[in-house]
């Protein structure tokens, strides 16, 4: 079975675009590496841009599927989901061509925080944040709200660490802190 050329150039652009990060990813790249012609690419996408905004929205899904059946499948009660993010994070950081958080890689890419590639990114860490705070109010912690964010925080500097320390054990390091920080919240 052939797969489609719009499949194929979203295939190409999310590998090139995470690999090498979008301004150094040109439109002759991904016409080669999806074996397509330009006007594919124009037809589905209308430039190159608006493969980056696909790719960013396919990303975020994929991610954020994966993360929530990694933590519904390693954790027995609320407290262990809110660890196994970290878990999943140290999964994530052993994977073959690991380079850190896309949505991170294009904000350093992008200074305008207006720009529409910084404003997905930040969608994205949004709705990281409300699963976050989706688990700490299933761990009926005290100020779910405040303990997502810090949760939040230690994992996105595990994801920073990693990226720019590579095999510098921060995921393990992080849920040391998380479950310290779980261990010292009272409930409400």
């Amino acid at each position: 079975m052939t797969i489609p050329a719009k499949e194929r150039l979203l295939n190409a652009a999310s590998k090139l675009f995470y690999q090498n990060g979008v301004h150094a990813t040109s439109v002759e790249d991904i016409l080669d590496e999806a074996l397509v012609a330009r006007q594919s690419l124009y037809l589905h996408f209308q430039s190159k841009d608006g493969l980056v905004a696909e790719f960013l929205k396919l990303r975020d899904q994929r991610w954020r599927e994966s993360l929530h059946a990694f933590v519904k499948a390693h954790a027995g009660n609320p407290r262990q989901a809110i660890l196994a993010l970290f878990d999943f994070l140290q999964t994530w950081f052993s994977e073959p061509g690991f380079h850190g958080c896309a949505f991170i890689n294009i904000a350093a890419e992008f200074s305008d925080p207006n720009h529409h590639f910084r404003l997905l990114a930040g969608e994205h860490k949004q709705h990281v944040l409300r699963y976050i705070k989706q688990l700490c109010h299933a761990a009926q912690l005290a100020n779910p709200e405040t303990q997502a964010c810090r949760i939040a925080l230690l994992m996105e500097g595990a994801i920073a660490t990693e990226l720019v320390t590579p095999d510098s054990d921060a995921a393990a390091q992080a849920r040391q802190l998380a479950a310290m920080l779980l261990d010292t919240i009272t409930l409400p």
